[in-house]
This record gives structure tokens, C-alpha cells and sequence, in this order.
């Protein structure tokens, strides 16, 4: 049986992972539907100018949305490396514990506030 303390940080921990599982799953159908979205059959523009501008916004959004998810996967999968390798929610500056509070804000943190602020 685990003592208090390793009982809390184990759930913290798998707290963590299923978050972090959780998320990256939604932001990959997020970016199955935006994909869909780009890959479509490129109509030609509309022919007139305003109405065209809004087409070409749109993609420009869209491909901001995919640019933005693949980077949050990223880092979500770093943190899920981090836990397997034991080193989850300890900074990679300083070695001290990232706050819980931070990582319960943004779970793949791999920085204390204090390193953080100090850039």
C-alpha cells in the first residue's frame, strides 16, 4: 500500500496522464476536421472581391487552428514522455517542482513560474 504523500502524487500523476490523453484525442479530431476542411475541392473564388476575401480568411484561420493544435500535441506528448521517464512536473531549468497550481492550468508545464519569469 502507498503511503499518503506517494498516494497523492501518484493521483496527481495519472490525474495528469488522463488529462493529457484526454486533450490531445480532442485536438485530433479537431485537426480531422479542419483537415477536412482544407483538403476539400478548391472552388474557384467567388468573382467578387469581398466575397473572396472571406474564402481566402477562412483558410488563413483554419490553417492557423492546425498550425496551433499540432503544436499543443506536441507538447502534450512531451509531457507524457516526461511521466513515463519519472521526471513529470519537475522544472528542466532549475529541478525544483513546477507549482500545482501551474500544472493543473497547463499540465504539459515544464517550467517552475520562478524560471518562467526569469526567461
Amino acid at each position: 500500500m502507498l503511503a499518503p504523500m506517494e498516494n497523492k502524487t501518484y493521483d496527481k500523476l495519472r490525474n495528469s496522464r488522463e488529462w493529457l490523453l484526454a486533450r490531445g484525442a480532442e485536438l485530433q479530431d479537431r485537426l480531422r476536421r479542419v483537415q477536412q476542411d482544407l483538403s476539400r475541392k478548391r472552388e474557384p473564388l467567388p468573382t467578387d472581391a469581398p466575397d473572396a476575401a472571406i474564402v481566402v480568411e477562412n483558410d488563413e484561420i483554419l490553417a492557423a487552428i492546425e498550425k496551433a493544435a499540432y503544436s499543443e500535441i506536441d507538447r502534450i506528448e512531451l509531457a507524457l514522455a516526461r511521466l513515463d521517464e519519472g521526471v513529470f512536473g519537475l522544472c528542466e531549468t532549475c529541478g525544483a517542482e513546477v507549482e500545482e497550481a501551474r500544472l493543473r492550468a497547463v499540465p504539459y508545464a515544464t517550467q517552475c513560474l520562478g524560471c518562467v519569469r526569469e526567461g
